[in-house]
């Protein structure tokens, strides 16, 4: 039987801690090489209306396949639809038949607010307290809650497209995490010890962080878009989720590398690495290093999210279930 999980299914079932660690060892599983992870499919709709992209995935240890469809319709919210929509479906890595068809969206926003929260993990300073956000959407929302998660957080900035909506976003914060907020844009580069990028921009939405800063970027996903300044990527320690995704599609390493400020060879390794001890994390950088974790999205991450929600839909008996054949 095909389990069917809305996306208040999925919700339900997302245990931020328990994200982390999956998120975590799938990044541990890549850097043992126990993954099989193309570079992600596209194609443009007709009339250049959207783009969809197919990101399939296998890990070898422990064993879990799935393929995620994602579309990315810029017109949609004035049809009253999201822009971003997406469907994850799981497969038995034996049979192939589909174990799971899930939404993806809320998949998506935790795994990668959990990627940034494990990179925060192994990268922010033990005594970072405060926390800037680019970005008020749902990207937003899961980073405060994961990153809260790895770090105890007294403090969060927030600058967004407008001053109604970043005054929003930081009552929500205080609402749900008693934390103090602030719609202050200036305070992030000034004042954050991590900083999460979470935006749609195209161009640089940070150029500068303060000295021993952590920046998480996973808003750009393209070659021609990116959210961290020149400056800023050149001078940093850069971490990366898979280094095939991010040299093919990372804007924020190929607009400074065309410019001739970056070059490959100054990213110390990805996250993997450091969890399995090939790479330094913050302990082994020098004082006062900025580090920068940019992701352009991972299929490992998916998968083992995905698996980890099908285990608790089945354990509490969430869901529908139809015969697929």
């Amino acid at each position: 039987m095909t389990r069917l999980l809305s996306k208040d299914d999925v919700l339900a079932l997302l245990d931020p801690d328990a994200v982390i660690e999956a998120v975590s060892g799938a990044f541990a599983a890549h850097s043992r090489g126990a993954t099989d992870t193309p570079l992600r499919a596209s194609v443009t709709a007709p009339g250049g209306t959207g783009v969809v992209l197919a990101m399939p995935c296998a890990i070898h240890d422990p064993a879990i396949t799935g393929t995620k469809i994602v579309s990315v319709f810029p017109g949609n919210p004035g049809r009253g639809l999201p822009t971003v929509a997406s469907v994850y479906i799981l497969t038995d890595p034996v049979t192939g038949m589909p174990l799971a068809v899930m939404d993806g969206t809320a998949l998506t926003a935790a795994r990668t607010a959990a990627g940034s929260a494990v990179a925060t993990r192994h990268l922010a300073r033990p005594d970072a307290r405060n926390l800037g956000i680019f970005g008020t959407g749902v990207q937003a929302r899961a980073h405060v809650e994961m990153i809260s998660r790895v770090r105890s957080l007294s403090r969060v900035f927030v600058s967004g497209r407008t001053i109604e909506k970043a005054e929003a976003f930081a009552k929500w914060v205080t609402a749900k995490f008693g934390l103090e907020a602030s719609a202050t844009a200036s305070d992030i580069t000034a004042t954050a010890d991590i900083i999460a990028c979470c935006t749609t921009s195209s161009v640089p939405v940070i150029e500068s962080a303060r000295p021993g800063a952590h920046v998480n970027a996973v808003g750009a996903f393209t070659p021609e878009t990116r959210e961290l300044g020149t400056d800023l990527i050149s001078r940093a320690q850069v971490y990366l989720d898979t280094r095939s995704g991010a040299l093919s599609e990372a804007g924020d390493l190929l607009i400074p590398m065309h410019e001739g400020r970056f070059h490959p060879d100054r990213i110390v390794g990805e996250i993997g690495d450091i969890i399995n001890g090939k790479s330094p994390g913050r302990p082994g950088l020098p004082d006062g290093a900025v580090t920068v974790y940019k992701s352009v999205g991972a299929a490992f991450l998916d998968a083992a999210t995905a698996r980890l929600i099908l285990d608790r839909a089945e354990a509490n008996g969430t869901g529908a279930t139809f015969a697929f054949m």
